[in-house]
């Protein structure tokens, strides 16, 4: 049978109508959410997020080829915060400059961030062997800063030259390790950190442009624009800086996103909607980690190192720390000391008893390798968790959350000086067989003691036959996980609970508590803390 052409175009024409209707339909419907707070609002932390309780990241970048981060001596290390302390300080006498001299070049020569990043090679980078030292810890997710306040992705940019996959490296770092992650089951996990970028490099061009070798200047040349993207205007800052996070949540698909340094005028609903929508389509459940600069109760809540948070908090949280036993110790440098396993373990028991989390920050050489005493130390938690996981993950705050030191254990930093710093908290030094933190799961209640009793007794007054912990108020069974069933008795005092010879570990025991009937699943009766609202962004 033949077929009138006119018709035949007609078909044709109508069924590519109803193809793009289809295609438009199907693509509005993926759209879920919209670049305004009231939309956006809607999205819940996803309930992965709530459960996994440990994550792991590093900062790890060009500011680790210095090998220096001591506040108090020179050292251009931090140019993360600000290259202007070494890189580019308009001062001859300038220790921090005379350093970056050294190794890299004169600033009024042409020398500057660009010729630094050429020294990041990563050239011992094995991200499978990353992968699987992170998943020995315990972590539950996991990944890199994809963007420090430097403005260097490290990723394999398509919207700008200062990246790893051109400059450097020439490797796709970011996706190298989401790839080996994604391998081994865990989420992934990335933050920028590049909201104060623009403000800090243009107090670095108005101070540059008052010195007589700023002609020469590599951070002033406008060729480089793409190598310095944040030199120029605020609204071309802005756009960028939309379309790398953009490009970064797009072309990886994180499980979790953390914005440092605050969100800003710089799109952040635009991103935000990006992101919740991309999880739409792919059927990813995501979060987001707020660090006080979104709306109140959005996304996994972020102190860091336990700055100005409460002794509880009612929310999804997390205490975001390095592993180096400083509070800004986020890079690697030579010398680098590193927590022990002990301090990290009591610390996220103390903070998932307060409903919390921990996020650890690694210290990778600039070589992509580590030093024997970050493996170690998170080889360490790894077994600690195997044995214990069961009290952490997935777990919730009992009525009763802790015993013992309960208040806020603050531990003040000194510097070279003598001179007290930032407070942070716990101070896991003070915590010991007296402290006692409580989770559940289900039925089963978990008492964690911080340490080995002398005596060889266990005495937990909270659980004392004056405390309701179960109806009828029961104990069936009291276990010490690693070893096996303990003898116990509980008088109006305490539960006491005598401890077997041989112990799993001697820094935090967790005794699992089986009771008979229905566990008393009360809340804990604290003071809640609310969030400010940010200020209307655009």
């Amino acid at each position: 049978m033949r077929i009138n052409k006119y018709l035949a175009i007609s078909i044709l024409l109508n069924s590519l109508v109803s193809v793009q209707l289809f295609s438009q339909a199907d693509s509005k419907a993926s759209q879920i959410y919209e670049a305004n707070w009231e939309s956006l609002l809607a999205h819940e932390v996803p309930q992965w997020a709530r459960d996994a309780k440990f994550g792991i990241y590093a900062h790890w970048g060009v500011y680790s080829v210095s090998g220096t981060w001591d506040y108090s001596k020179p050292n251009w290390g931090n140019a993360y915060i600000t290259p202007y302390r070494g890189v580019y300080h308009h001062s001859e006498k300038n220790e921090s400059r005379g350093l970056f001299e050294k190794q890299v070049g004169k600033p009024e020569d042409g020398y500057g961030y660009k010729d630094l990043a050429k020294q990041f090679k990563a050239e011992k980078f094995d991200p499978d062997y990353w992968a699987g030292l992170i998943e020995k810890s315990g972590a539950k997710y996991a990944g890199i800063a994809a963007m420090h306040h430097d403005g260097y992705a490290m990723w394999d940019s398509d919207v700008i030259d200062l990246c790893a996959g051109k400059l450097g490296p020439e490797r796709d770092l970011l996706g190298e390790v989401f790839t080996a992650l994604n391998a081994r089951g865990l989420k992934t996990f990335t933050s920028f950190h590049h909201a104060r970028t623009y403000k800090h490099y243009q107090g670095i061009i108005r101070k540059l442009k008052e010195q007589p070798i700023a002609a020469k200047v590599d951070l002033l040349d406008m060729n480089l624009d793409n190598y310095y993207w944040f030199a120029g205007d605020r609204e071309i800052f802005e756009e960028k800086r939309y379309a790398l996070t953009k490009e970064v949540i797009n072309k990886y698909k994180p499980d979790a996103i953390w914005f440092d340094g605050g969100a800003g005028k710089f799109n952040t609903e635009r991103v935000l909607a990006d992101f919740f929508n991309m999880a739409e389509r792919e059927g990813k459940q995501v979060t987001v980690h707020n660090k006080g600069n979104f709306p109140d109760n959005f996304g996994v809540f972020s102190y860091e190192n336990g700055h100005q948070r409460p002794l509880y908090v009612s929310r999804t949280w997390e205490d975001d720390t390095p592993s180096a036993q400083m509070f800004f110790d986020w890079p690697w440098y030579k010398g680098i000391q590193y927590k022990k396993p002990r301090d990290v373990v009591v610390r996220l028991v103390d903070l998932v008893a307060r409903n919390g989390g921990l996020l650890l920050s690694l210290n990778p050489r600039p070589d992509g390798t580590f030093d024997k005493g970050q493996e170690d130390l998170l080889i360490g938690i790894g077994e600690w968790l195997a044995q214990n996981g069961e009290a952490i993950y997935a777990a919730v705050p009992y009525k009763i959350y802790a015993e013992g030191h309960t208040e806020r254990l603050e531990y003040h930093e000194t510097n070279s000086k003598g001179k007290k710093t930032r407070a942070v908290q716990p101070d896991t030094r003070r915590l010991n067989w007296e402290d006692v933190r409580f989770t559940r799961k289900g039925n089963t209640l978990y008492a964690t003691v911080l340490g080995v009793p002398p005596s060889g007794k266990v005495r937990i007054k909270s659980l004392s036959s004056q405390t309701v912990i179960s109806t009828p108020d029961m104990i069936d069974r009291v276990e010490l996980l690693g070893s096996g069933p303990v003898e116990w008795s509980r008088t109006r005092k305490a539960l006491e609970i005598q401890l077997p010879k041989t112990l799993p570990n001697q820094w935090a025991l967790v005794f699992k508590i089986s009771v008979i009937g229905e566990l008393d699943k009360s809340k804990p009766d604290v003071k809640t803390t609310r969030m400010k609202l940010p200020k209307k962004t655009n």
